[in-house]
């Protein structure tokens, strides 16, 4: 069974896409994968050589190519919302939330967004982006540009000079500082480096920027080293490929495809093997912080250095009197300003810390709690286990159960699932509203819970059984 395989290996999107597709087809040895330039994409698709076709469509001609061609095709870029072909891309508005997320817990309020004008998944993100800073009570400028990008621009993207360097470079000229800018991509962020770089702007103390893919090579090779969010691209390869392999596995007599379930083409052109699964949305894994969003906006200068330090340290078993001694001012200093400012003690905020990325591992990575409360700086699994009851009301390991039996997909297109109903919410999103009650507790240490650990507790407790509801009820 002949697979035609187009994506871009220029970036490591792409790759990684690959990969997962390898991935994949390891456990089909009747698969025969093979690489097809995009520019040759139309004349394969009417050879009739092929099965299947796990492809990028950026164009027309390719859309209607495989539309005459009448084989089962898996689109791994999606230009359009609604499309005749099925769509696995990235959930554009969820990556914008979590860039948003991020620089929220940075503390800053002035943001904004640097794209390529004209691409559909860049104009999507900027929107979302600024959307969810608006929401939250900050200011977005989004970068308009001279210029109007190709979809092609995706395949051709080069590490010099951008084409619209000039009115990039006043734009970032004007932007009132400090700010936090997203990039549509690590591509992106690397050209807003390099002009930053030109024009003596300090990053990150001026400018914090984050990235989107996290190409390990672009991001290294970035001066500072980049930020970026992890879309975990391989995932997104893997569940293309097993949605191409569900459409083989129907036999070719079924309904003619669109992006919506059961909706059959007036033209007849295509016979996929039954009606198409719902295009999908895959969601990002996390933000991967380095250099570029070293800073956080706050009034007192050293504060934003005690910040980034807990940070960097939490896996050493960091405490309170570490960190002041690290500053170099008191105790009562310290704690001072951290009432003044966060809303909580020294140790309040290391043990707010080391709690959330001890979640956030439980729920990406398939550690055991005793490794996660070593990672995290616990003094040992039964602590960490007090500690987590004392704000979630469970243990660890059931709180992880939930979101981790579930794919990071929601369904996109007409909204609908494969048998016509309507998507519950993702649990993850229920486990990220869990973890907001970090941010509503105010003053209390971790470690001793008090009145407002306890009220914290009971609401994790509420979104930990709503997050099991969600699990259970998904059809």
């Amino acid at each position: 069974m002949r697979i035609a395989v187009t994506v871009e290996t220029n970036r490591a999107h792409g790759r990684a896409l690959l990969e997962g597709i390898g991935n994949y087809a390891l456990a089909r040895p009747e698969w025969r994968l093979e690489a097809v330039a995009a520019g040759a994409l139309p004349d394969a698709a009417a050879s009739g050589r092929f099965d299947g076709f796990l492809v990028r469509v950026m164009d027309d001609r390719t859309e209607e190519a495989l539309l005459r061609a009448g084989r089962p095709a898996v689109d791994t870029y999606g230009r359009r919302d609604v499309a005749a072909i099925p769509y696995i891309r990235l959930d554009d508005a969820a990556i914008a939330r979590l860039a948003a997320r991020c620089f929220a817990e940075h503390r800053h309020a002035r943001c904004a967004y640097c794209g390529f004008p004209g691409l559909r998944f860049s104009e999507a993100r900027g929107e979302a982006f600024r959307a969810a800073v608006e929401k939250a009570g900050g200011e977005c400028a989004v970068y308009r540009g001279g210029e109007r990008f190709r979809e092609a621009a995706v395949r051709e993207e080069r590490m010099d000079a951008p084409p619209d360097a000039a009115p990039l470079r006043r734009w970032l000229r004007a932007l009132r500082k400090p700010v936090a800018v997203f990039c549509c991509s690590d591509l992106r962020a690397l050209h807003l480096l390099g002009l930053c770089a030109d024009m003596g702007i300090a990053v990150p103390r001026e400018v914090a920027v984050l990235g989107c893919d996290d190409d390990t090579t672009l991001c290294a090779f970035a001066t500072p080293p980049l930020s970026s969010i992890d879309t975990d691209a391989v995932s997104l390869g893997r569940e293309a490929a097993r949605m191409l392999d569900a459409m083989l596995a129907r036999g070719r007599g079924g309904n003619a495809a669109s992006g919506r379930v059961g909706e059959t083409r007036p033209e007849g052109r295509i016979s996929f093997a039954a009606a198409p699964p719902s295009s999908v949305l895959h969601r990002p894994r996390r933000v991967v912080e380095r250099a570029t969003t070293d800073v956080y906006q706050v009034r007192t200068p050293w504060l934003s250095d005690a910040l980034v330090h807990i940070r960097r340290h939490l896996g050493d078993g960091l405490n309170a009197e570490e960190l002041c001694r690290h500053l170099g001012y008191s105790h009562t200093t310290v704690n001072k300003a951290f009432r003044a400012e966060l809303g909580t003690s020294v140790k309040g905020e290391i043990q707010r810390q080391r709690l959330e990325r001890a979640c956030r591992l439980l729920l990406e990575t398939d550690r055991t709690a005793s490794s996660v409360a070593a990672t995290c700086g616990y003094p040992s699994a039964q602590h960490f286990a007090h500690v987590f009851a004392a704000r979630f009301g469970t243990t660890p390991d059931r709180w992880r159960r939930s979101p981790q039996s579930s794919s990071r997909l929601r369904f996109a297109g007409n909204g609908q699932t494969e048998n016509g109903a309507f998507p519950l919410e993702h649990p993850v999103d229920a486990v990220e509203r869990a973890l907001d009650v970090f941010s509503g507790v105010e003053g209390a240490d971790a470690d001793e819970p008090g009145a407002a650990a306890t009220e914290s507790g009971a609401r994790g407790r509420d979104h930990l059984r709503l997050a099991q509801e969600l699990v259970e009820k998904r059809p």
